[in-house]
């Protein structure tokens, strides 16, 4: 059986993620198509939680489990799942809802596959030191958008004009590493990703006993 999820992202260029959601949920064994929903088409509505998924009520007519994207940032990742919880609860979601939270930020997930933000940035043969992270320090950074940011500029090995021209590309940089996720590397060390495999895998057991 093929089911249908929504995944609501936390901004524009997180929307590639549905991707690697709807492969996880496949190697449990359930074929989920999932619908990401543009940030941008909720800017009228409440920006909550509990907004986003009242909104998500009102425009699809069924859905089978729901995906909520929400950056930890400055708060414990606890809290955001708390925040999810809550907001189900007052929406009256009643499939499955899997918070997907990155500590700090999702840009912590991209800074593990150096060949890859070469290839990015458009030097892949580049050798200059880009102090990347380990798979424990990512999770312990203060900005890994910024730490993105700055491994993507020295692995481009630009400057000047030409430099200023890379930078503004930053979003579509950052959506093409997350495109290119890895999702059997070291990304699996990381804490917040082994929950998110473990709440999907939970999740595709409630849909398919229902």
């Amino acid at each position: 059986m093929r089911y249908r999820g929504i995944f609501i992202a936390d901004g524009p260029s997180d929307l590639p993620l549905a991707g690697h959601l709807e492969a996880l949920c496949l190697d449990h064994g359930a074929a989920v198509a999932i619908t990401a929903v543009d940030p941008g088409l909720l800017r009228h509505t409440d920006r909550t939680v509990e907004g986003r998924l009242r909104f998500l009520v009102e425009t699809e007519d069924r859905f089978d489990v729901v995906f909520v994207h929400r950056d930890a940032e400055s708060q414990p990742p606890s809290d955001r799942r708390r925040e999810v919880d809550d907001g189900v609860k007052r929406a009256g979601i009643l499939v499955p809802v899997v918070p997907v939270v990155p500590v700090r930020m999702t840009e912590a997930w991209l800074l593990l596959d150096e060949q890859q933000i070469r290839n990015v940035a458009g030097w892949p043969s580049g050798r200059v030191g880009l102090d990347l992270p380990t798979p424990r320090e990512a999770e312990r950074l203060a900005d890994p958008k910024q730490h993105l940011a700055n491994a993507l500029r020295a692995a481009s090995g630009t400057s000047g004009r030409r430099l200023k021209v890379f930078q503004r590309e930053f979003d579509r940089h950052r959506r093409t590493l997350l495109e290119r996720l890895d999702r059997s590397g070291p990304i699996n060390q990381l804490d917040a990703w082994q929950r998110l495999r473990l709440d999907v895998e939970s999740a595709v057991a409630r849909i398919e006993s229902s």
